[in-house]
């Protein structure tokens, strides 16, 4: 993980190189920086906690690529809170599965507080320079969203 603070008008509370951004291998640390990022409302600085190929059906449908980026910089646009907390975590070679409970507050098209919770599935992998990257982001939403259509 990188000491370089974030450089944007966020304030983070655990430094990470914003260019090249490490979820790292310690799970409390990757869920401070993925909840760090959310919550700065940027959808491409959001994007690069995915690998490439990365796979996140948190819209309700798969996506990948630029698909995934557009979806997180017109979601993320609005600035909502995302609370997790880490149930479990299993680490295998350069592959590791994470689950979370979370919660998410944005503000519904009608101007309505929209609350989502569920839990979600996740699977990082490790690149070739060290850093952990999302590969497949798999959020069940409870309410709110997805479990509301």
């Amino acid at each position: 993980m990188s000491a370089t603070p974030a450089t944007s008008a966020t304030s983070f509370t655990v430094p990470f190189d914003p260019e090249r951004p490490d979820l790292t291998a310690d799970t409390d640390i990757q869920n401070e920086i993925f909840i760090q990022v959310f919550n700065s409302g940027d959808g491409e600085l959001f994007n690069r906690l995915y690998l490439g190929d990365s796979i996140s059906n948190f819209s309700g449908e798969p996506l990948t690529g630029a698909d995934r980026l557009a979806f997180f910089k017109e979601f993320l646009a609005s600035k909502p809170t995302l609370e997790a907390r880490v149930t479990h975590s299993y680490v295998a070679g350069d592959v590791a599965l994470i689950g979370v409970e979370y919660a998410i507050d944005s503000t519904g098209p009608d101007g309505e507080p929209v609350r989502l919770e569920g839990v979600c599935t996740d699977v990082l992998r490790k690149t070739e320079d060290g850093r952990w990257l999302m590969a497949i982001d798999r959020p069940v939403a409870a309410t709110g969203l997805v479990a509301d259509q």
